[in-house]
């Protein structure tokens, strides 16, 4: 490969764009996701919260749901597993169509609303 030739690098600069695009995904669901529970959960500090399921989440999905399922148990609130996947799916999306958008200038910030 030649100084100044990109064309073997492009795959891994793409590679690396998109493991940082996920990255910012996740990080956006587990947002969303706290926003969620804490309206449910009746919960004041969202921040908070979103931080505290990005810890549990480290350990990957299982850790968030765990988490997500042990605090509803802890305020009386019985949630299904199918009820909470659906949700994270749902999140998923809307947080990958959020980053989309505002990598395009078209930031939305409202995209959970969308599933309710």
């Amino acid at each position: 490969m030649a100084i100044g030739d990109s064309s073997k690098r492009a795959p891994q600069g793409t590679d690396a764009h998109e493991d940082v695009l996920s990255g910012k995904i996740c990080a956006r669901r587990i947002t969303l996701m706290a926003r969620w529970a804490t309206t449910v959960l009746d919960l004041e500090d969202a921040q908070a919260y979103a931080e505290e399921l990005a810890r549990a989440a480290a350990s990957g999905d299982k850790g968030l749901v765990d988490r997500i399922r042990k605090d509803f148990r802890a305020a009386g609130i019985e949630i299904l597993d199918e009820v909470l996947q659906d949700r994270m799916v749902a999140l998923l999306r809307s947080a990958a169509e959020e980053l989309r958008r505002s990598e395009h200038g078209h930031v939305h910030r409202d995209a959970e609303d969308g599933a309710n």
